[in-house]
């Protein structure tokens, strides 16, 4: 193998392989684009850079499961970090909450962090159906959970 790792295949050989220089590379000529990505979604650099990390890791982690027929290689990377942005979101939402709004709104908070689970998994390309079957809903109910958690992703922004 060459030392020019600028092609998408080249890239995801190496890291499937786990080879530092993919790594490497992977930080070098995506680390602009998922930060900035990351960025305007949590309005926050220190959470950002956490954030970027956090992705790098999980990229690395789940490089198995490219597709390379289905989307490109940075289309999935912003996907997961989105992912983590929206968990990340999430987390921050409720911690946010006073405590003594928390025991009103418990049963809320909950329904709006599976409705967030429910669209990290849309955003892992998985379908509706799949997603319905996976957690044994109609597929009714997981398009309600979805909307709901694109309303509280809006409401965060």
């Amino acid at each position: 193998m060459d030392n020019n790792y600028s092609t998408q295949p080249v890239l995801v050989e190496l890291l499937l392989r786990r080879d530092p220089r993919g790594c490497e590379h992977l930080c070098e000529s995506y680390s602009a684009r998922l930060y900035g990505y990351i960025i305007r979604i949590v309005n926050d650099a220190e959470a950002a850079e956490h954030l970027l990390d956090k992705t790098f890791k999980r990229i690395c982690k789940n490089i198995h499961q490219f597709k390379q027929s289905n989307l490109t290689f940075l289309t999935w990377a912003l996907q997961l970090a989105r992912s983590e942005s929206v968990e990340y979101l999430c987390i921050t939402k409720n911690k946010a909450t006073p405590a003594n709004n928390r025991d009103n709104t418990a049963t809320e908070g909950a329904a709006a962090a599976d409705d967030m689970a429910i669209l990290n998994m849309i955003h892992q390309g998985y379908k509706v159906y799949e997603v319905a079957e996976m957690l044994g809903r109609p597929v009714d109910k997981v398009k309600t959970s979805i909307r709901n958690a694109m309303k509280q992703k809006r409401s965060f922004n």
